[in-house]
C-alpha cells in the first residue's frame, strides 16, 4: 500500500507551470540602443568644441609669434621683439633679385640693408625675421656662382673657421647646379637660437634634387647670423625626397 509521500511525483506540463520570464538588459533594447547613440554623439561634440577651441589658439605651423613691450635691439632698429612662439602661417614676401638669386625680403621683417656690403643683412628679432635671415643666408650659400669676397653670416669664435668650411662644402654641393629655395621647417625657436630646416631645389640639366639644409641661428650683435659658438659646423645638409612637412617659400 502506498502512501502519499510514497507516490511517484510526476513533471508539471506546461499549463501547469509556465515558462520563467528572463529579465531583459535595458542596453539591448530600443531605448537602451537610443540611449547609446545619445551618448556618443556628446562625446563627439565635446571633442569637436575642443578642437576647435584650440584651434583658434594655433594653427596647422603653431602659435604666432608673442611679441614684448620693450623697444627693439636690432641693429638697425628694425620691427619689435618676440622671444615666443613661431612662424605660423606663411607670411607674405617680395622677392627679389640679387647676383642671379631670387631670395625674400619684407619691410616689417628684414633684410633691412639689402646688399649694400654684398649680404643681407638686419632681421627682425622674432620667428619670422630669423626665417627671412636663414633664406638669404641659404640662398646664397647654395649658389656659389653668386658670391663676391667672403660671406659674412657667421657668429660666435668660430665665425672665421665656420665660414671657410661652408663654402667649401657648399662650393662641392651645388657648384655645378641652380639652386632655388622650395620651403622651410621650423625646428624651434627660443628667442635667443633657433633651428630651422630649408628645402632647396636644384638644378641640373634634365635632373632634378632636393636637399635640406639645417641651420642653426643665434641672434647676435643685433642680427641673426648662423651659430659658430660650437666647434662643429651650424649647418646640416642632407637629401630630400619631396617636400611633404615643408611650408611652401618659393620665388
Amino acid at each position: 500500500m502506498t502512501t502519499p509521500e510514497s507516490k511517484p511525483q510526476r513533471q508539471p506540463s506546461s499549463s501547469q507551470n509556465p515558462p520563467q520570464l528572463h529579465e531583459s538588459n535595458f542596453w539591448t533594447t530600443g531605448k537602451g540602443v537610443l540611449t547609446i547613440i545619445g551618448i556618443a554623439v556628446a562625446a563627439t561634440a565635446v571633442v569637436i568644441t575642443f578642437i576647435f577651441s584650440t584651434l583658434s589658439n594655433d594653427n596647422e605651423f603653431g602659435q604666432p609669434a608673442t611679441y614684448s613691450d620693450v623697444p627693439t635691439d636690432s641693429v638697425c632698429g628694425l620691427g619689435g621683439v618676440a622671444l615666443e612662439g613661431s612662424i605660423a602661417d606663411t607670411p607674405d614676401a617680395q622677392w627679389v633679385e640679387y647676383r642671379g638669386v631670387w631670395l625674400p625680403t619684407s619691410q616689417e621683417y628684414g633684410p633691412g640693408d639689402d646688399g649694400s656690403e654684398g649680404e643681407f643683412s638686419c632681421f627682425e628679432h622674432s620667428p619670422r625675421g630669423m626665417l627671412f635671415a636663414a633664406s638669404a643666408y641659404t640662398g646664397q650659400l647654395t649658389n656659389p656662382a653668386s658670391w663676391e669676397g667672403d660671406l659674412q653670416l657667421f657668429a660666435g669664435e668660430h665665425a672665421e673657421a665656420h665660414r671657410a668650411e661652408a663654402q667649401e662644402l657648399f662650393t662641392t654641393v651645388f657648384s655645378e647646379a641652380d639652386t632655388a629655395l622650395g620651403g622651410f621647417r621650423l625646428v624651434n625657436y627660443d628667442g635667443q637660437t633657433a633651428q630651422i630646416d630649408m628645402a632647396v631645389t636644384s638644378f641640373d640639366g634634365s635632373e632634378t634634387s632636393r636637399t635640406s639644409v639645417l641651420l642653426n641661428m643665434v641672434w647676435a650683435q643685433g642680427d641673426w647670423k648662423i651659430d659658430a659658438t660650437d666647434t662643429e659646423l651650424g649647418i646640416t645638409l642632407s637629401p630630400l625626397p619631396d617636400l611633404i612637412g615643408y611650408q611652401h617659400w618659393s620665388a
